[in-house]
């Protein structure tokens, strides 16, 4: 799964560009009224929305122009997540994510527990368990958010050039 959305140093520049980011969490959460919708038009349509989210999913970071700027909080996520990835290596660079593992896996699991939750509770169209679940993983997914920020400005303390991300 990873290999299919696999980005390119330009796909990152694209996702650099904040309208990316904040749409695609912002319409993260809409996987759960496409499976939702099973109930009322049945798996044809519910699975047509879902290949639609799979797609809006690949294409966000693509589509995009890339920024003018990257002073963003939202440019600075997408840095940091590089960073995470290993798709930057630097010396150092394996202290550092051992530094932010536990706390980022951690709200991985958050956010998971929301993604996962929700969909089972979506697909038993239970209303508010599925906005509990909904909701841990948006908390999850933004704390995350955060935590790749803190990741890349601890990168740059490590590895200055990184500093040319922003402009």
């Amino acid at each position: 799964m990873r290999n299919i959305f696999k980005m390119s140093q330009n796909t990152w520049e694209h996702h650099s560009n904040p309208w990316s980011g904040w749409t695609r969490v912002t319409t993260g959460w809409l996987i759960f009224p496409a499976i939702w919708s099973h109930a009322a038009w049945g798996w044809t349509v519910a699975g047509f929305l879902l290949c639609l989210f799979a797609f809006w999913m690949y294409l966000n970071p693509r589509i995009f122009p890339k920024p003018r700027h990257t002073d963003f909080w939202a440019s600075q996520v997408t840095f940091g997540e590089r960073i995470w990835l290993k798709e930057i290596p630097f010396d150092g660079l394996d202290e550092l994510l051992d530094m932010h593992r536990s706390q980022t896996r951690a709200l991985g699991i958050l956010a998971g527990f929301g993604f996962f939750g929700g969909i089972i509770t979506a697909y038993l169209n239970l209303f508010w368990p599925t906005m509990f679940f909904g909701f841990a993983m948006i908390i999850g997914k933004m704390w995350f958010c955060d935590r790749m920020v803190w990741l890349f400005n601890d990168a740059i303390e490590i590895n200055p050039k990184l500093a040319e991300w922003i402009y």
